[in-house]
């Protein structure tokens, strides 16, 4: 239940610590998991007062686990009455890419868009099975979502310390290989947030409210 940390949260950047990359919601906790990352980004300002960049991220996950299990003692008769142990192996892979843009409006507004997809994929199976067994295909997972995102944000910031923020963000998610098939969405958020800044930054009061309008949501 301890841990110590030897290597930086971030690189230039990109994050480096990962609970599980495997959403434990979907898979469960998965000890030992070996997990690869590979990003990419370009940022750039220019003296109009625009900034922009780009960004892109691979996350590869891949581990094995015994998972408990019921078989029947005698080979004809379907009845489970043996508890035995099996070998589920797991691989996850998802791909992120996202591109914005800001301006400043003036001295003291700026406007600003984001857009964000992200795709992953979700493998599981189970060796020790042959392809057709029985029950196999409803056990084994090799399923995908891909979820869009896109945020347009406008800020207020006075030299005085207030400051306030609008963002309308617009999320969109498929998703393929579930049975019975699982629904997407694609809905609008709407967030405000106002505060204040004292002198050099020491301190922040910020009051916000998110989902403003109360948008129901289903993700997956």
């Amino acid at each position: 239940d301890n841990s110590i940390r030897l290597e930086p949260t971030q690189v230039g950047g990109f994050n480096q610590t990962w609970r599980s990359l495997i959403p434990e919601s979907v898979a469960g906790p998965l000890a030992g998991a070996e997990f690869e990352t590979t990003g990419v980004g370009f940022d750039q300002s220019l003296a109009s007062g625009t900034w922009f960049g780009v960004e892109a991220t691979w996350l590869k996950s891949d581990g094995n686990r015994t998972v408990g299990a019921l078989s029947n003692s005698i080979g004809f008769l379907p009845i489970p009455d043996r508890p035995t142990s099996l070998q589920e192996n797991l691989g996850f892979h998802e791909f992120n890419f996202s591109a914005y843009a800001a301006q400043l409006l003036g001295e003291f507004l700026t406007a600003s868009v984001r857009y964000r997809i992200s795709e992953a994929k979700l493998k599981s199976t189970y060796p020790e099975f042959a392809a057709g067994f029985p029950g196999l295909a409803q056990a084994e997972q090799d399923v995908r979502a891909t979820l869009q995102q896109l945020s347009l944000g406008l800020s207020f910031s006075h030299p005085s310390g207030a400051f306030a923020q609008w963002e309308s963000a617009w999320f969109h998610q498929n998703n393929s290989g579930y049975t019975p098939a699982l629904a997407g969405d694609q809905f609008w958020q709407h967030n405000l947030t106002v505060g204040w800044r004292f002198a050099r930054r020491m301190a922040e009061v910020r009051l916000g409210v998110l989902n403003l309008f109360d948008t129901d949501y289903r993700l997956n």
